[in-house]
């Protein structure tokens, strides 16, 4: 049976003249890897070398030799190209269109979200036993972010290039940016303001697990008018969200993290997010943004009324 080993472990052995059938592999299935070849040299390097028997009547004792230095391991990678998929040349045309077609403007919150951890924390285990529905924040922020495009409804127009008007959907549909193995994908959760929170949370699960499992209908991703992205789910901080042209703007949420907070005017422990809002500087003022931003802030720092709306 062919011995399997790899490429440039056979290269290796080739230019050292090593019988790679002598060289045992620790590969998959006995494979040889360059690493295997290494060993081997050095191995070979440190063995002792047959002397010719003495013609003196004395024999005389070997010098001892140095040992032979350990073989550093070298990481070398095969090389191979990766066929780029359809969905990923459509999440990169969308990209390009975004930068070359937005002036951005980006203004970043701190948000004190230490009542509503303690809220969610509070009712999260309640949630999931009654209603099944896993609790997270993104909820509260969805639900935050509805209430403010009610009042700033600029955020979800659409610019008519065609006519030179700006248009309003009469909607308020909230994408949402999932991360799956086949890269980004955005599901819309339709008419969000007039939604509660679990309803909210009920929809965001079964939006994100769809297009997860790859069995969104295209309708689901169809007709939003402002996206949220939460990079704080990889631990991220701050952000400069890409706006999904031709939306007008999209926030980008960070992790939550303990920071020391002021309340009351005492400095003491609490959890704190950050929200970037972009925005094209060619549609909305940075003015807007931070109007609308601050009563996304006003919104979540005050969870209790997120219930009212």
């Amino acid at each position: 049976m062919k011995l399997k080993s790899t490429p440039i472990a056979r290269a290796m052995a080739a230019r050292n003249g090593i019988d790679i059938e002598q060289v045992t592999g620790t590969g998959i299935n006995g494979k040889v890897m360059i690493d295997d070849i290494k060993n081997f040299l050095a191995n070979k390097s440190a063995a002792p070398t047959a002397t010719p028997a003495p013609v003196a009547s004395a024999p005389k004792a070997a010098a001892p030799t140095a040992p032979s230095a350990p073989t550093k391991p070298v990481f070398v990678a095969e090389p191979h190209s990766e066929a780029v998929s359809p969905m990923r040349k459509a999440i990169a045309k969308a990209m390009t269109n975004s930068w070359s077609n937005v002036a951005y403007t980006n203004l970043v919150h701190e948000i004190n979200m230490t009542r509503l951890w303690n809220l969610r924390s509070s009712i999260k285990d309640l949630v999931l036993k009654n209603e099944n529905v896993k609790l997270t924040f993104l909820p509260y922020i969805v639900k935050a972010v509805s209430i403010a495009l009610k009042e700033f409804p600029k955020f979800t127009a659409k610019y008519n290039e065609a006519k030179s008007t700006l248009e309003y959907p009469g909607v308020i549909n909230v994408g949402i940016a999932v991360d799956t193995e086949a890269g980004l994908m955005v599901p819309v959760i339709k008419n969000a303001a007039s939604m509660s929170i679990l309803e909210i949370a009920s929809e965001v699960v079964r939006l994100a697990g769809a297009a997860r499992k790859r069995t969104i209908k295209p309708d689901e991703m169809k007709g939003a008018g402002f996206t949220i992205t939460n990079y704080g789910s990889v631990g991220s901080l701050f952000g400069v969200p890409v706006i999904n042209y031709p939306e007008l703007a999209i926030a980008g949420v960070g992790a939550i993290i303990d920071r020391p907070v002021v309340e009351n005017g005492a400095v003491v422990p609490g959890k704190v997010m950050y929200i970037t809002v972009a925005g094209d500087h060619r549609w909305i003022d940075g003015a807007e943004i931070g109007r609308f931003a601050s009563r996304v802030k006003e919104l979540l720092e005050m969870p209790e009324v997120l219930g009212v709306y």
